[in-house]
C-alpha cells in the first residue's frame, strides 16, 4: 500500500473527531438527528480549519444508514461507498479549476437525476468565490429551487467575495482559527499513536507556526518525521522550516535594546550563513515584538502565559526585555519591520534592508508615530519662481504651505485606502514646492524603482485628490524626482 501523508490519515471521520468547532459540530448534528436538513450549506474560514471535512463528515451523516448520535457510523454500505469513492451520488468540484458558465450548467443539468443509491445527492463545492460573475448567476437559480434529494456544500477562504443573493440561501457556519493549545494537543494524540518520542516544546513550536491552521501542522509534522530519527525534537522543528528560534530571537532584541550594532551586524551574518529566509525572518521577529508588546502591556498576569503559550523560562526572558522597552518604542519598532516587510518584494538586497533597518532602530533614528520621517523644504520655493519645472493646474491665490500636518494626513488616507507600501515610500521623501501650483516629492539616493512605483497614473492621481481635499479644493500637481533630478532643475535655473 502507497504512502498515505499524515494528514489525510488523520482527517476526522465524524463530528466528535473534529478538533474545537464546536459550535458548528452541535449544530450539524442537531441537523442530523432531527431530519432537518437544508438544501445548501456554506462554510466559511481561512486554510485548515476543516471545512472540507466537515463538510464529507456531513455528506455520510445524512446518507448513513445507521447514524450514531448525529455521527455517521462510517460502517455501512453507504458510507464505505462515499469513503472509498465508489458511490457516485457525493461530488467534490474544486471551484478554481471549474469556474466557467458551461461547469455550472452541466451540474444544474446533473442534479435532475435522483441519486442511485442514497437519500441525497451532495455537491461539495471547494473555493466557491473562485466562481465567476455568469457563474454564481447560473448557480442562483438552482439554489433558489433546488430538487428535494439534493444538498449543496459550499466552501471557501473568502466569503466576502461571493453575491448576497447566493449568501441569502445558504446556512453559513464560521469556522474559527483552532487554538495552538488544541492544535498541539491533537498533536500529542497522534505522536502517540504512531509511537514517537517528543519534546512538548516542538509541538507548541509546530502549533505556533501552522496560525490556526490545523491541517499545515500535521504536515509540518509529517515532515519533521520523515527525517527519521525517532523522534521529535525542538532543534528539528526549527532545522526544517527555516524558523529562527527564540533564543535567537531573544539576542536580536536585546542587541536592538543595548543598541549594539556589532552585534546586530553579527547575528545576521549569523542569520544568513544558516540560509534562513530573510521574509521568514523579518515575520519571526514581528511576531516576537508583538508578544513583548503583550508583555508590557499584560505584565506578568497569570492570562500572560495562556495569551502567548510559551514555555515558562522563555516567558520570563520576554518579560525581562519588555520592560526595557517603553511601550511607544516597541509600536516604534513593530511599524519599522512591518514597513520592510510590505516593501521587500520591491527589494534588491533583502538582507542589507534588514540590517539597514535595524541599525536605523539600534541607533533612534526610527522616528515615533507623532513625528513623520519625510522633511519640508520650503526654502526652495523662491528658486522655482523664476523658471516653473512642471505643468500647472488652475492658479491658487497663494503659495502652496504644504505644512507637516497636512502631509501627515495624507500619509493617514493612503494607509486607509489601502496603499500601505506607497505610504511606507513617502515616509523617507523631502516635500518640495515646485511653484504655487505644484509640490515635487524627493526620494532619497537614487531610488528610481520606486520614482516609478510613485509616478504611476493612479498613484499620482490619488495624491492629488487627497491634497486637493486637504487644500480645500486647490488643484495642485505632483511630480515624483529624485536627487540627481533635484540637482538637474538647480543647474538649469542657475
Amino acid at each position: 500500500m502507497s504512502y498515505i501523508a499524515l494528514y489525510r490519515e488523520w482527517r476526522p471521520l465524524t463530528f466528535d473527531d473534529v478538533v474545537e468547532q464546536e459550535h458548528i459540530v452541535k449544530s450539524l448534528k442537531y441537523s442530523v438527528k432531527s431530519g432537518r436538513i437544508a438544501h445548501a450549506y456554506l462554510f466559511c474560514g481561512t486554510r485548515g480549519t476543516g471545512k472540507t471535512t466537515m463538510a464529507q463528515i456531513l455528506s455520510r451523516a445524512i446518507n448513513c444508514l445507521n447514524p450514531q448520535n448525529g455521527n455517521p457510523c462510517n460502517e455501512c454500505d453507504i458510507c464505505k461507498g462515499i469513503l472509498s469513492g465508489t458511490i457516485l451520488d457525493v461530488i467534490e468540484i474544486d471551484a478554481a479549476s471549474n469556474n466557467s458558465v458551461d461547469n455550472v450548467r452541466d451540474l444544474r443539468e446533473d442534479v435532475v437525476y435522483t441519486p442511485a443509491c442514497t437519500r441525497y445527492k451532495v455537491y461539495i463545492i471547494d473555493e466557491v468565490h473562485m466562481l465567476s460573475a455568469g457563474a454564481f448567476n447560473a448557480l442562483l437559480k438552482t439554489l433558489e429551487e433546488p430538487p428535494s434529494h439534493v444538498v449543496f456544500i459550499l466552501a471557501t477562504t473568502e466569503p466576502n467575495k461571493l453575491p448576497a443573493t447566493i449568501l441569502s440561501r445558504c446556512q453559513r457556519y464560521d469556522f474559527r482559527r483552532i487554538t495552538s493549545g488544541g492544535i498541539a494537543a491533537r498533536l500529542h494524540t497522534i505522536c502517540v499513536a504512531k509511537g514517537v518520542e517528543f519534546e512538548e516544546e516542538a509541538l507548541h513550536l509546530i502549533a505556533g507556526i501552522s496560525d490556526g491552521a490545523l491541517r499545515d501542522a500535521i504536515s509540518i509534522l509529517d515532515q519533521c518525521l520523515s527525517i527519521g530519527n525517532g523522534k521529535l525534537k525542538y532543534s528539528d522543528v526549527i532545522s526544517i522550516t527555516g524558523m529562527a528560534d527564540k533564543q535567537i530571537m531573544s539576542l536580536f532584541a536585546d542587541s536592538l535594546i543595548e543598541q549594539n550594532i556589532s552585534k546586530i551586524i553579527s547575528l545576521v551574518n549569523q542569520i544568513a550563513v544558516e540560509g534562513k529566509d530573510i521574509s521568514q525572518f523579518i515575520s519571526s521577529l514581528i511576531l516576537y515584538f508583538r508578544d513583548l508588546l503583550v508583555c508590557k502591556l499584560i505584565g506578568e498576569s497569570p492570562v500572560l502565559s495562556n495569551v502567548l503559550d510559551v514555555p515558562s523560562e522563555i516567558l520570563k526572558t520576554m518579560n525581562s526585555e519588555a520592560q526595557r522597552l517603553a511601550k511607544d518604542e516597541i509600536v516604534g519598532i513593530l511599524n519599522e519591520l512591518s514597513d520592510l516587510e510590505s516593501n521587500l518584494r520591491w527589494l534588491s538586497h533583502p538582507r542589507i534592508s534588514l540590517e539597514i533597518s535595524l541599525i536605523k532602530i539600534c541607533t533612534k533614528i526610527l522616528t515615533q508615530k507623532s513625528e513623520p520621517t519625510y522633511q519640508i523644504m520650503d526654502n526652495i520655493q523662491p528658486m522655482y519662481d523664476q523658471k516653473p519645472q512642471c505643468t500647472v493646474g488652475s492658479p491658487v491665490e497663494q503659495n502652496i504651505d504644504i505644512t507637516v500636518a497636512i502631509w501627515d494626513n495624507v500619509l493617514k488616507e493612503l494607509n486607509k485606502a489601502g496603499k500601505n507600501p506607497l505610504c511606507s515610500i513617502l515616509r523617507t521623501a523631502e516635500i518640495v514646492n515646485l511653484n504655487e501650483n505644484c509640490i515635487g516629492i524627493v526620494l532619497p539616493g537614487n531610488e528610481g524603482a520606486n520614482k516609478q512605483i510613485i509616478s504611476q497614473h493612479d498613484n499620482i492621481k490619488l495624491l492629488e485628490n487627497i491634497l486637493k481635499r486637504e487644500l480645500q479644493g486647490k488643484d495642485i500637481k505632483v511630480k515624483c524626482l529624485i536627487k540627481d533630478d533635484l540637482k538637474n532643475i538647480k543647474k538649469s535655473i542657475s
